[in-house]
């Protein structure tokens, strides 16, 4: 999610970089040089489409296809205006090199090669064109200077296809770390608050439109304020570690989640179960919690139990967020007062 959303940006940014310059370069350029009315009708075109596309990413909802979108019309605008100002010596090919480096930073290696042989074909096409297409700069060139530049323009997008590709692969593992360290819990290895509430959204929405059910744990270390106090919180960290190691065991790995809620709270979201097999497998973490010695470094030992409160809801009851966690807080405080190391449910 984060790694698109960056995407997104620079997608959106280069469009309307792309609008600004070939809209400017339409207005300054014909009062600089005298050149042909063809180039100001292709410039005017051009801008528009840009301008369109701009628009169109700004005001809709981000898609995974963007990206594409925008080199598929990038590559429209700039081949005609590149055909007949030249082909491969026209001014605009020092623009080539830089799409495949654009993909690269909002694809992948695949696309981004593929990327690469389409823009060499082109670029041979272009060497072809001379002498077929008319070419509107009136400009003579040899034609060993022209195959000298169609094969330089060549190796530059090969060239900038391999930075691109290693730029990508480097900027993908940090991206991927970054987010990962976002969404995970330093010290109990657990998702945190704000992804397994993420997840639970998700959750909510596929059990409403599927018709299914939904259950979420609240879990919660009976007086464990008394195990920090009197074997400090470094003792306090290791409960948690151990305990969120059971919690995570006791849950299917595919399709629910568990996540550290804050402090020594825990939640679970499972998917498709009833209350009645929910509350059995929260009796099943509340059994592996009530049986676990923990093991401090000074060789003492300490026991720790739970209370678990249960919210299991089917599609018609489910509401959002905040009133599934609210319901197994509610059954999670009907525990403690009924004496911890016990689940409810609601």
């Amino acid at each position: 999610m984060f790694i698109e959303k960056i995407r997104y940006e620079i997608t959106l940014k280069a469009s309307f970089l792309t609008f600004f310059i070939v809209s400017l370069a339409t207005i300054i350029r014909p009062l600089m040089i005298e050149q042909d009315v063809l180039f100001t009708y292709i410039g005017v075109f051009n801008s528009l489409a840009m301008g369109c596309v701009f628009l169109y990413l700004k005001y809709t909802k981000p898609k995974s296809w963007y990206p594409m979108l925008f080199t598929c019309v990038g590559l429209l605008v700039l081949t005609p205006i590149t055909v007949v100002s030249g082909g491969v010596n026209s001014q605009f090919t020092y623009l080539i090199p830089t799409i495949p480096i654009f993909i690269a930073l909002v694809s992948n290696a695949k696309y981004t090669w593929i990327t690469a042989l389409i823009v060499i074909v082109l670029v041979i096409g272009l060497y072809f064109s001379i002498g077929i297409s008319p070419d509107f700069t009136n400009e003579i060139v040899p034609q060993s200077k022209t195959a000298s530049r169609a094969l330089w323009l060549c190796l530059s997008v090969s060239l900038s296809t391999m930075l691109g590709v290693q730029f990508n692969r480097v900027y993908g593992a940090l991206g991927d770390k970054i987010s990962e360290q976002a969404e995970t819990d330093l010290l109990t290895g657990l998702k945190n608050r704000r992804s397994v509430m993420s997840f639970l959204q998700t959750a909510i929405d596929q059990a409403k439109s599927k018709n299914g059910q939904l259950s979420v744990m609240m879990i919660d270390l009976d007086h464990f304020k008394v195990i920090n106090d009197t074997y400090g919180h470094l003792a306090g960290d290791l409960c948690l570690k151990q305990v969120a190691q059971l919690i995570q065991h006791s849950v299917r790995d595919a399709s629910d989640l568990a996540g550290r809620f804050g402090g020594e709270e825990f939640i679970v979201v499972i998917k498709d179960i009833d209350a009645q097999r929910a509350t059995d497998i929260a009796n099943i973490i509340r059994l592996s919690i009530e049986q676990k010695t923990v093991s401090l470094n000074d060789r003492k030992e300490v026991k720790v139990t739970a209370t678990i409160g249960i919210c299991s809801l089917n599609s018609e009851q489910l509401t959002s967020i905040e009133h599934c966690v609210d319901l197994a807080d509610q059954a999670l405080y009907l525990g403690k007062k009924n004496g911890r190391n016990r689940v409810e449910v609601a």
